[in-house]
């Protein structure tokens, strides 16, 4: 099993809110920093207390894990996440609560394999493929 895992940089609480929302998901734990502080980390952030150390979450049928990571945390596009959907109706919703603030990367298309198909990079800096499973009719 792979646990898809996204870090963040004291913005950790805002994301899980999002996501819950775009995917009706729900946090299934999610603990602060508190008074830890990671060793080798001189000057930690101000708010660290309420960062979050470690969280998960369902997101259509996959645990992920979610952090706050006190070293700097750079936006990449080496990874992207893909999440297939039932319907193209489903897939259309999620791109439109994940486009909020983000960019567009590949505008909703119908494929040979899919009646939605888009990418996009979220206003986290997540890169999102969302796919619906119903193929488009064929002769």
């Amino acid at each position: 099993m792979v646990t898809p895992y996204i870090t963040f940089n004291g913005n950790c609480s805002q994301a899980l809110d999002f996501y819950q929302n775009v995917f009706k998901g729900e946090v299934k734990m999610s603990q602060p920093y508190g008074e830890y502080i990671p060793d080798g980390i001189d000057a930690p952030p101000e708010n660290l207390s309420a960062w979050i150390l470690h969280a998960e979450m369902e997101i259509c049928g996959t645990n992920f894990w979610f952090a706050d990571e006190v070293q700097s945390v750079s936006k990449g596009n080496m990874i992207k996440l893909t999440t297939t959907v039932a319907t193209a109706e489903e897939a259309k919703d999620i791109f439109e609560m994940l486009s909020d603030g983000g960019c567009v990367t590949l505008p909703p298309v119908k494929t040979f394999y899919s009646t939605f198909h888009a990418a996009l990079t979220d206003k986290f800096g997540v890169n999102w493929n969302i796919v619906a499973e119903e193929a488009p009719n064929q002769p």
